[in-house]
This record gives C-alpha cells, sequence and structure tokens, in this order.
C-alpha cells in the first residue's frame, strides 16, 4: 500500500466538522440544562404548594377545635368591666390588619394545677402582614404577660367572620341572611355555628363553617 493511500485514509477531522460536532454536543447540553432546571423548579413549586396545604390544613384543623370547645365564660377584656359576650369579631379587641376571631376554649389540661396557667384558655384569630395568627393567652383575664404567637398560615389577605344563630335563640335577631350575622352581640350564649371566611393568595378564598358546643350555661364569674 502507497504511503499517499495510507494518509489519505488517516486524515484529520476539518475545523468545520470540529465545530458542528461541538454546536451539537452544546445545544444536547442546553436541552438537558433546561429540562433539569424546569424540573427542579417544578418540584420546588410542587413542595411550597404542598406546605401551604398543609399550613392551611393545619390552621383550619386548629380553629375548629378552638370553636368547637369556646365555652360561656364571663371576661374583662380592658381589666375593669365583666363581658357576657362570650365570641367577637370586634377587630377593637386585638391588633389585626383584617379581622378577627376571639373566644375562650375549654380542653387546656392543667392536671393537679401543677402548671402555671388557667385549664381556660382565651384564643385570638387575628391577620398581620399577610399572616394568620393565633394567639394564646395563660389566663383568661390576666394579660399582663404577652400572649404566645404561632403563625397558621402566610399570604392571608383578609379574615372574615360570620355567626349563625339558631331559631330557638332570641328570634329579635333573625333575618339577616337565614340567621347569619355580621357580629354576636347576645349575652349568655353561643352561636350554633361559625363561618370563616379567608382570602388568600395561593387559594383565593376559603370558606369553612364550624360549629360550637351551642351552650347556654354560664361557668363560674371569677377571674383566673
Amino acid at each position: 500500500m502507497s504511503a499517499a493511500l495510507i494518509k489519505a485514509n488517516q486524515r484529520a477531522f476539518t475545523l468545520v466538522e470540529v465545530l458542528v460536532t461541538m454546536a451539537i454536543f452544546a445545544l444536547i447540553g442546553i436541552a438537558s440544562f433546561t429540562v433539569l432546571d424546569q424540573m427542579a423548579k417544578t418540584e420546588q413549586q410542587s413542595k411550597q404548594a404542598r406546605e401551604q396545604l398543609q399550613q392551611l390544613q393545619f390552621g383550619l384543623l386548629m380553629m375548629q377545635q378552638d370553636i368547637r370547645q369556646a365555652v360561656i365564660k364571663p371576661t374583662r377584656p380592658r381589666g375593669v368591666e365583666v363581658v357576657h359576650q362570650y365570641i367577637t369579631n370586634d377587630a377593637d379587641f386585638a391588633d389585626s390588619d383584617s379581622g378577627l376571631l376571639a373566644l375562650v376554649k375549654s380542653g387546656y389540661d392543667n392536671p393537679g394545677l401543677l402548671l402555671p396557667r388557667a385549664e381556660l384558655q382565651p384564643v385570638i384569630y387575628r391577620v398581620q402582614d399577610e399572616t394568620l395568627q393565633r394567639l394564646s393567652f395563660a389566663y383568661v383575664n390576666d394579660r399582663s404577660d404577652q400572649p404566645v404567637v404561632q403563625d397558621l398560615l402566610q399570604g392571608v389577605q383578609s379574615l372574615q367572620v360570620r355567626f349563625y344563630r339558631q331559631s330557638q335563640q332570641a328570634a329579635a335577631n333573625q333575618g339577616l341572611n337565614e340567621g347569619w350575622q355580621g357580629s354576636w352581640q347576645t349575652r349568655g350564649d353561643l352561636p350554633a355555628a361559625v363561618e370563616v371566611t379567608l382570602q388568600t393568595r395561593a387559594f383565593g378564598e376559603i370558606q369553612r363553617v364550624l360549629l360550637t358546643t351551642g351552650s347556654t350555661t354560664d361557668l363560674a364569674a371569677t377571674d383566673e
């Protein structure tokens, strides 16, 4: 075999062939990176959505339990006069950007009164900086200590609360939206149900109707 034939068979790639090959590998790399980056972003968005959903479910569960355990307990919200209004959405009751729900709940066990707190717990739900918060206090009529503040759900734009009155309860307040009313001013009883509406960035409007015990028996009016 001649030297010229051997040299022809061993011919190297041309510059154009090298550039085309590099361009093909670059395109494959860019496409792979785009796919992986999109998958990572999708996973992150899914994780955030799951966390927000878990926060929403937990927040509504906390609110449901507190409303279900609401009790008839006279309070001294301003430290002087005794008030027999046992559940309220009055925005002046606490500092809230939009909406409020306040009540006193039972189920706060303190066996043998060994812990420095009462067995009844004042609870306030409010919105601060687009965060739904739960405030709880150690004693019903002693606000000298700072409350425990628990952040429940981010991205909450507003909290709205309405109350449902049963037909056998004070007929004078009937007729608003078939028993629903925007505030609860009645002395001596609780509403049959509480409607909670959250306006959120992630889920839009969320509305739940939560039942109370409907108790009409006063607890002792002594301070705790």
